[in-house]
């Protein structure tokens, strides 16, 4: 329904979307000063509409910049717009951004970074409240925005109509309308697909491999439709290590050493993913080209309880008379809290842990608690997450700045609260240098803080499979964005019903 300045195509590679081209230096659209600010002039894609008629202009980029940056705003995607001290509308076409230091992606800010919002719909609600703005019915029944589909109906919990928008700046849609149906249990989505009631079932948040294999098999042989297999994600565990760690020597690195060492990953990869299965060290996946350039700068944890049982001791922690570890009357007592999605992955997980002693305990969050950026934030255990692959990705997951406060609303994205000022740096370095090989040295530093550190606990590397049924144009993902996910719907108005 919404579309941004830029747009990364499922290879990775960013074009403009809502811009009439990508700034340039070569242009001069993107100038660096020797200080390293930064001016980026960003010129509008002429003939762009809101769903009501209204213009796009550099006003909506200077609105959405200003709520986006706005700290009274509710927002976890504000990394890119802390380093924007202003932006100015030059004419209706040209906006320009002045950046307080260099920003290596400031040509192709897309939906993590940017969300373009209309200013004639919501400048007023925003002047007179701006805690209360995203309550607004614009951002549920009464949604504007410049995508391909308009939004018809929002039956909360149910679904969503969506009809295609005849004045879409890159054509027509070839699909006349979409309904998007909220499906929390995954079994029933699956046998939505396998009956022909839904065309497909979009990540994160779809099926498991191992939910879909049947009906990949089955399809195969039918004809009906084909899972797109993908690998954009990696899964780890995060123990808390800010003041709610219990117990509280989860602060100390040698524990969640034995935590990693006493996990059988390989194990518990191969019997969710079978064929497809192999341990994750970190966000670089092995088949990535630069992998090479910095495998030796990651450190492994092989599957070792000995060793995870030695470290515990060194921290003081050793068996009780029923065997669970112990330290001064204290049980090493851990809650384990996945999503629903992960729960399969937890559960082989505690089961580890349980076998060198730890008394782990499982907490599912449900996919209610999910939108509850507090209830997010407040674990004491260990969650169970995900997260794009991906170095800009990385940083922004783990950054100090992105601990979940009551002052920022839990809207940060650290839950597990890991503050590293080598790691801040390296991170803020990746996030600003220009130069290719600068920016692999310092995600070489990150991945040497990360897996000394171990602010989580990587095990895998996720398996996607994307079921599509009943339509054609859809393209997997192939490549990693510089931060959040590659949308699967960027080419949306280029699908066909077959």
């Amino acid at each position: 329904m919404n579309q941004y300045l830029a747009n990364l195509l499922p290879d990775g590679q960013a074009v403009p979307r809502l811009l009439a081209e990508l700034p340039s230096v070569d242009k001069g659209t993107w100038q660096v000063a020797p200080d390293g600010k930064m001016q980026v002039t960003y010129k509008v894609r002429p003939g762009v509409t809101w769903h009501d008629g209204r213009p796009f202009t550099a006003d909506d980029i200077v609105f959405s910049a200003e709520v986006g940056k706005d700290p009274l705003v509710p927002n976890g995607n504000q990394s890119a717009l802390r380093l924007v001290e202003n932006v100015v509308a030059i004419d209706p076409t040209t906006a320009v951004a002045s950046f307080s230091q260099t920003y290596a992606f400031a040509d192709r800010l897309e939906h993590r970074e940017f969300f373009p919002l209309p200013k004639h719909a919501l400048d007023s609600a925003y002047r007179e409240s701006k805690e209360t703005l995203i309550s607004q019915s614009y951002f549920t029944a009464d949604y504007v925005g410049v995508g391909p589909f308009k939004l018809v109906t929002w039956d909360h919990g149910s679904h969503m109509d969506l009809v295609a928008n005849d004045n879409y700046f890159l054509g027509r849609p070839k699909i006349d309308r979409i309904r998007i149906v909220f499906i929390s249990d995954t079994n029933t989505g699956v046998a939505n697909l396998a009956a022909g009631a839904i065309n497909s079932f979009l990540s994160p948040g779809g099926p498991d491999w191992d939910q879909v294999q049947p009906l990949r098999a089955e399809w195969q042989t039918n004809g009906k439709g084909e899972i797109i297999i993908e690998r954009v994600r990696w899964q780890f565990t995060e123990p808390q290590k800010g003041p709610l760690a219990q117990p509280a020597d989860l602060r100390d690195v040698r524990v969640r050493q034995a935590l990693i060492l006493a996990m059988n990953r390989e194990e518990l990869s191969r019997s969710l993913q079978g064929e497809f299965g192999g341990v994750a060290h970190s966000w670089v996946y092995p088949n990535f080209s630069y992998y090479p350039q910095v495998k030796d700068a990651i450190t492994e944890y092989p599957y070792d309880p000995r060793r995870a049982t030695a470290l515990l001791a060194d921290v003081g922690w050793t068996p009780g008379p029923d065997g669970i570890l112990q330290k001064g009357g204290q049980k090493f007592t851990l809650t384990a809290r996945p999503q629903e999605a992960q729960e399969k992955q937890a559960t082989i997980i505690q089961q580890d842990w349980k076998a060198i002693g730890i008394d782990a305990q499982l907490e599912v969050l449900s996919n209610v608690l999910l939108r509850d950026p507090e209830a997010r934030a407040n674990f004491t255990g260990a969650a169970v997450n995900g997260n794009p692959m991906g170095g800009a990705s990385a940083v922004r997951r783990f950054a100090s700045d992105q601990i979940p406060t009551a002052g920022n609303r839990f809207a940060g994205t650290n839950r597990g609260q890991f503050s590293n000022q080598a790691w801040d740096e390296a991170g803020n370095g990746l996030r600003t240098a220009l130069d290719d090989d600068r920016r692999l040295q310092l995600e070489r530093d990150m991945l040497r803080v990360f897996t000394t550190e171990l602010p989580a606990l990587p095990f895998q590397y996720e398996l996607q499979g994307i079921p599509v049924a009943g339509f054609k144009g859809f393209v997997g993902v192939t490549g990693t964005a510089h931060t959040g996910n590659i949308l699967h719907t960027t080419n949306v108005h280029e699908w066909e019903v077959r």
